[in-house]
């Protein structure tokens, strides 16, 4: 063999050996987040696109604690997207708090209804609220415009 092909034979066996190391990561990664949802007596699915990423879709029937929200960690290490959805309970200011606390890289939502809506932080509402005071608070330019004369 040349040296080209001996190199071009080299890349090709690190790069399969990168690959399967990285599906055996994220297969990992998924049985644990899957583990983690069945004992919470959630339901999970995907859809797989991998080694791109994948879009996950978690329903929890109640609030988690603060032990289950440490299983659920694993989400924020996932590749791609993870949304969770907490379907028909009555969620706290401190529960929505310690959730987008401890899963900053998911994507929140609540259910009700069938309606799905995502979970905003009490403290970004209140911020928001005092933003749109401050904005209605400031003076509105008008301005006309006045047709040219030809």
């Amino acid at each position: 063999m040349n040296r080209f092909a001996k190199f071009a034979f080299a890349i090709v066996v690190l790069a399969a050996v990168a690959l399967a190391y990285d599906y055996w990561n994220v297969t990992r990664k998924e049985k644990l987040l899957s583990n983690a949802v069945s004992r919470i007596g959630g339901r999970n699915g995907s859809i797989p696109v991998w080694p791109l990423g994948t879009e996950y879709r978690i329903t929890l029937t109640a609030v988690p604690n603060a032990e289950q929200l440490e299983e659920l960690k694993i989400a924020n290490q996932m590749r791609g997207w993870v949304g969770i959805a907490i379907e028909d309970c009555e969620l706290k200011h401190e529960d929505v708090d310690r959730m987008r606390e401890r899963l900053p890289a998911c994507h929140l939502f609540v259910v009700r209804d069938g309606k799905m809506t995502r979970m905003a932080n009490h403290n970004q509402k209140a911020d928001d609220q005092s933003d749109a005071r401050k904005a209605s608070a400031q003076p509105v330019l008008n301005s006309t415009i006045t047709p040219r004369s030809s």
